[in-house]
């Protein structure tokens, strides 16, 4: 269980101000640095963050950081098991500038309001935009080790001829076609396609057409034959074979069971 100890949404403290925890805070602290910051670690180290820089601090660990002048910035204190971010595998006590920085200071935003509202469920809806935000910065940095400047071009690329593959799944798509598209080869694509979605075309095309395939059965006037063929599947035994495999029963079982 994640439990918030307390948050700031675009808070500002005069300027210049410092911030000096020697001794770190008992919580982890996520914080968006808004405005430029230097910050010094206990190795010596110091560096100065500009505007979109992240930090995750674990507890314990000294807190030492300074605005250039205008001091403002967003964050969450938050307790939970050490094995939760161990299992999401985040980076701490370190600067980094995730691509998603509006998405995660929207999410702190939404756990200020809540904390401040405190409307019925608060404490799930909490966890939730905690855990929410935890996934984020995981697959930020699952991303990481591919250079900024390739990971703009290529993700955004990918993500839109993704889009276009799932919303067409009946269409005879390919991944000689899609390389063709992106002009990147077959390792390339599948390199990208596992850091940027972890899955391969492939299995999300499949899955693609095995829910069209479910929603087109759900209408007592379409065939299971013809689900199939529109749902981009060109041989029926192929698609029963996977349907069962992936589905843990035959079609002629699922159109059973989805009438009861």
């Amino acid at each position: 269980m994640l439990t918030i100890d307390f948050c700031g949404y675009h808070t500002h403290n005069p300027d210049h101000d410092v911030i000096l925890r020697p001794s770190g805070t008992p919580s982890y602290l996520f914080l968006i640095i808004l405005s430029p910051m230097t910050f010094y670690f206990p190795s010596g180290d110091s560096v100065k963050a500009k505007s979109g820089a992240c930090i995750l601090y674990s507890p314990g660990e000294p807190q030492h950081y300074q605005a250039v002048h205008e001091f403002f910035n967003s964050y969450v204190h938050f307790f939970c098991n050490p094995e939760i971010i161990e299992e999401y595998d985040l980076k701490q006590n370190r600067i980094f500038y995730p691509d998603n920085v509006e998405e995660l200071n929207w999410l702190i935003k939404k756990i200020y309001q809540e904390s401040i509202n405190k409307m019925s469920n608060v404490d799930q809806m909490l966890n939730a935009y905690l855990t929410q935000l935890l996934i984020m910065l995981n697959r930020y940095q699952m991303q990481e080790s591919i250079p900024y400047e390739q990971r703009q071009g290529i993700y955004a690329e990918l993500l839109s001829l993704r889009e276009l593959m799932l919303k067409s799944c009946e269409q005879p798509w390919t991944v000689d076609q899609m390389c063709k598209i992106l002009n990147i080869g077959k390792s390339q694509l599948y390199t990208y396609y596992q850091q940027f979605f972890n899955s391969t075309p492939k299995e999300e095309l499949i899955q693609a057409r095995l829910q069209k395939s479910k929603y087109l059965m759900n209408n007592e006037a379409v065939t299971i034959r013809q689900a199939a063929l529109d749902s981009g599947f060109a041989n029926i035994c192929h698609f029963n074979r996977l349907f069962k495999a992936q589905c843990g029963c035959t079609p002629s079982d699922y159109r059973e069971k989805i009438k009861t």
